[in-house]
């Protein structure tokens, strides 16, 4: 039987979108390997450094071979070649979106300043989920022996309908995904409020574009998968988590560790420091006077304002002082 013109355009639309993701890969890894160099290989060999590293070249040459296959140069007509290329890129799939997703998550710890059993519990939610992926594809791999692959010999790519209910088993990513970015966002607005003055704006507005943007494409990524493997599962569409949204993920999460590490640290000078301590101080005085009524004033307000002293502390939150 042979394959309708839908079925073709499928499989270019399939091959159009794999390119994309590869090309885009290829792109910023040329964009960014400059701070790679400086900020990553000339840094000390940290859990992050390893991660990275690993998941960045990992990512490139997974990426690259799917693309090779993608343009028919592998498959050539083996169904065998095409069970194991299924099993392998099942496995890439699973080690490359969650390593990146660890690494960003133990990035956020140090955003979030929370108690260290709270990170425990997040590595360790994502690390269980990660083993009950690679455990659900093995199985999945043990019974799809025999599994048809659609016009393997017209179109001499590895294209196969997705098995029912498979997409249920990343719906654990979409819930870590959410309780990771709601606790960065969360602690970003607190620092936004209260330590104005020991975290630079700039800082801070990388923190939430980083987070945000990592954020987006997680959730793209998830509703790629949920999408492609239920309303197109008999359809070559079911690769496009692979080869599309998998390597937007991925340099999303390589830009967010990048980023932080060109980040320059902020340090106080003597005189900015003699400031800072000074304005905290006179906050505090000004505290302790309008706790405190004198002379019968009833509004402690009013009796901090009465003097010049305290309306400057008001108005100035320098206190008008000089340095």
């Amino acid at each position: 039987m042979f394959p309708s013109s839908d079925f073709f355009y499928d499989i270019w639309v399939r091959k159009a979108l794999s390119a994309t993701g590869h090309t885009v890969l290829i792109y910023d890894h040329l964009l960014t390997f400059h701070d790679e160099i400086q900020y990553i290989w000339n840094a000390p060999w940290t859990i992050v450094k390893v991660m990275f590293l690993i998941n960045r070249y990992g990512n490139l040459v997974g990426q690259t071979a799917i693309r090779l296959e993608e343009a028919g140069f592998l498959a050539h007509d083996s169904e065998l070649f095409c069970h194991r290329f299924v099993i392998v890129t099942n496995y890439f799939m699973v080690l490359s979106s969650e390593s990146i997703h660890l690494l960003v998550l133990i990035r956020a710890w140090a955003i979030w300043g929370t108690r260290e059993s709270i990170i425990k519990i997040m590595v360790g939610s994502y690390v269980f989920y990660v083993l009950a992926l690679l455990g659900i594809t093995t199985l999945g791999s043990v019974h799809d022996t025999h599994e048809e692959y659609q016009y393997l010999d017209l179109v001499e790519i590895c294209a196969s309908a997705m098995p029912k209910y498979m997409w249920l088993s990343y719906l654990g990513s979409f819930i870590l995904d959410a309780v990771t970015f709601v606790l960065t966002a969360r602690s970003l607005w607190r620092y936004s409020r209260e330590f104005q003055s020991l975290y630079p704006s700039s800082l801070l507005r990388l923190l939430v574009r980083d987070a945000t943007m990592f954020f987006v494409f997680s959730m793209f990524n998830n509703a790629m998968i949920f999408a492609s493997w239920t309303v197109y599962a008999n359809t070559p569409y079911t690769f496009l988590p692979k080869g599309f949204s998998g390597p937007l993920l991925s340099v999303a999460g390589q830009r967010v560790v990048l980023n932080l590490k060109s980040l320059p640290t902020r340090t106080y000078a003597t005189h900015d420091l003699s400031r800072e301590i000074d304005r905290q101080l006179e906050a505090f005085e000004l505290d302790e006077c309008c706790s405190s009524p004198e002379d019968g004033h009833d509004d402690p307000k009013e009796t901090c304002c009465s003097s010049p002293q305290g309306r400057d502390a008001f108005d100035d939150p320098e206190g008008g002082r000089e340095l």
